[in-house]
């Protein structure tokens, strides 16, 4: 556990816009909300899902650490976060202006986006991606990228020995001389199914216009 003690927060950013004083908004009857239109201190969100194991969660914060190593001090990126609701949430998200992210079991974080300036009722559709086939999809790209530049440095080396490289079909191509084809044939194909891996397999979020359904209620984290 040294490595947590040696871990420490070299800077913290603010997620907030804190260019003017928060203003307190107060909903009356057969109002609505006032206050400066964009200003909105609460939205109501309905996410649209075909996934139960769709969260939304708030990033609170955001910093640079440092770690020791056996190579010395290296930097670390920090992310706090909290858990806002669960699909379909159909509740009342205060401090709309701080980044959120849409994640869950087996379900990689999508990227991120503001609930500000969107209006006071917010409907979300959510394309659930799959972590497995993400992870699958940067393995297969990392060991194709990995094969396709070992057997270019195997066939460069061995043709700066023989004084040229032998091509396809050739006489010479014979025994250990075909395994860097081999192997950047095969790091061509494993990069070629990895990239629309990781293309297909993230989590895709897009703003509805609609009002959700009846409040429920915040869920407590």
């Amino acid at each position: 556990m040294s490595w947590m003690i040696a871990l420490s927060l070299a800077a913290s950013t603010s997620l907030a816009q804190a260019d003017a004083p928060r203003l307190e908004l107060l909903r009356t009857a057969g109002q609505g909300w006032g206050g400066i239109e964009g200003r909105t201190e609460q939205v109501r969100l309905h996410i649209e899902t075909e996934s139960s194991e769709v969260e939304l969660f708030r990033i609170t914060g955001e910093g640079v650490g440092t770690v020791a190593t056996s190579r010395g001090a290296a930097a670390v990126g920090i992310v706090e976060y909290e858990r806002e609701c669960f699909a379909p949430c159909d509740t009342l998200i205060p401090m709309p202006r701080s980044d959120f992210f849409i994640a869950g079991s087996g379900i990689p974080a999508s990227q991120r986006f503001s609930l500000l300036g969107r209006g006071e009722d917010i409907t979300l559709r959510v394309k659930p991606g799959n972590s497995a086939l993400r992870f699958l999809g940067w393995t297969s790209t990392a060991l194709g990228a990995s094969a396709l530049a070992l057997g270019a440095i195997v066939l460069l080396v061995e043709g700066m020995g023989s004084g040229g490289v032998p091509s396809i079909g050739s006489p010479s191509l014979a025994g250990d001389k075909l395994l860097p084809w081999a192997a950047i044939g095969g790091g061509a194909a494993l990069l070629g199914a990895g990239i629309p891996l990781i293309a297909f397999s993230g989590t895709h979020v897009e703003f509805l216009p609609g009002k959700p359904a009846a409040l429920t209620g915040r869920e407590d984290l």
